[in-house]
């Protein structure tokens, strides 16, 4: 998705201007939301004087370098031969800073980006190195084991929340003392001039925003949608993603495909039309709702209602109810219902809206960049 920089502000922070090598193998607009994530806190850390120089693919769908940062793209793919071509721009740039995102659609299944930690290691022992896990909780004990390298040599680990951390710990207990959470934000903000706008839609709908992936239990949303029509329910469901053929077969054979439409692609202003006119959010994650999804903290950013999953341990400032309406996961039928209930309840559908907004507030930009630099500053000092 785009990244819009904004120059007209000052530095937050009168920090040394340290000098980064952020690397991502995605970057808008190639699409992954680690990617987007990347672009927003490069912004960020440029506004607040840090030198950001993002190291990435070569792809046609990532932009050309922004104003207020240098966008290098590095490789045509994160195979190991590209390792002497990567530590030559690595020297050129002599960076402070050497800070990994892992992992992103675009690094695919190679192991570059796993041995980077080691390289760095081995050819820039003074370099420091910081890596962000995303997405340990989720992935396979193959790919668990394939971070290693991260945990044994980075000297801080970043996780975007504390399930993320709590899970790394059960399988690497010696980590304790060596990460910090930072959390993430949303990756699109509403677009200020239709806020006013809110629900103007001719036709109810609720919306569905994110990757389509293995992670993501589309189908149950399809079968709670059907119980929408059923109950004789006016409304659409807007899906801001790609789908499978897998599953436009069973939105088919459920008989809702009239009722639905899926975007592809869309533009960050364009996901703000969407969201900021939609009766609900939906959400259906397989291992249940946590702070490290985007997606989660653009709808709350947006105050709409969001329906999702509960897992495990679902983070203390989620109240069910009150700023999120969480179900069973797999239950397509509580789903339904209380989307059902949303749209026959303005009061609650607004009470959770303003408390959702609320909340969104807590993951501002300016204080995830702030806490950056902090760490930044506390590891070259």
């Amino acid at each position: 998705m785009s990244l819009v920089v904004n120059n007209s502000h000052t530095s937050a922070t009168k920090s040394k201007a340290y000098k980064v090598a952020m690397i991502t193998g995605s970057f808008p607009d190639a699409p992954c939301g680690v990617g987007d994530y990347t672009a927003r806190l490069s912004q960020e850390l440029a506004r607040q004087g840090i030198h950001v120089s993002v190291l990435t693919t070569d792809l046609p769908e990532i932009k050309p370098p922004q104003p207020s940062i240098t966008v290098c793209k590095v490789v045509k793919s994160w195979q190991l031969y590209n390792t002497f071509r990567f530590v030559r721009f690595l020297k050129a740039m002599k960076p402070d800073i050497i800070h990994i995102q892992y992992p992103t659609r675009e690094y695919r299944r190679f192991l570059l980006p796993n041995f980077l930690p080691l390289i760095c290691w081995a050819i820039f022992p003074k370099l420091c190195r910081i890596a962000t896990i995303h997405e340990f909780s989720i992935a396979h004990k193959f790919r668990k084991i394939g971070m290693i390298f991260f945990l044994l040599l980075s000297n801080k680990i970043i996780f975007p929340d504390k399930r993320e951390a709590s899970a790394v710990l059960k399988w690497f207990p010696w980590l304790k003392g060596r990460y910090t959470v930072i959390p993430i934000g949303a990756n699109i903000e509403p677009v200020p001039n239709i806020v006013s706008s809110r629900r103007i839609a001719e036709i109810p709908y609720i919306v569905y925003f994110g990757f389509a992936t293995k992670s993501k239990d589309v189908i149950t949303l399809f079968h709670a949608f059907k119980q929408l029509l059923i109950h004789g329910v006016k409304c659409k469901l807007v899906m801001i993603t790609y789908l499978s053929d897998d599953d436009h077969h069973v939105m088919k054979e459920l008989g809702i495909e009239h009722a639905i439409t899926v975007t592809g692609y869309c533009t960050p202003e364009q996901v703000s039309v969407y969201f900021t006119n939609a009766t609900a959010c939906v959400l259906p994650f397989k291992d249940g709702v946590s702070l490290r999804r985007g997606t989660f903290l653009t709808a709350l950013r947006h105050g709409l209602p969001v329906v999702t999953t509960i897992g495990e341990n679902v983070p203390e400032v989620l109240k069910n109810w009150e700023n999120v309406i969480l179900t069973p996961i797999g239950d397509y039928q509580a789903m339904s219902d209380v989307i059902l209930k949303l749209f026959h309840d303005p009061v609650l559908r607004n009470k959770i809206s303003d408390n959702a907004m609320e909340l969104g507030k807590c993951f501002s930009w300016d204080n995830i960049g702030l806490q950056h630099v902090a760490l930044y500053s506390s590891m070259l000092t």
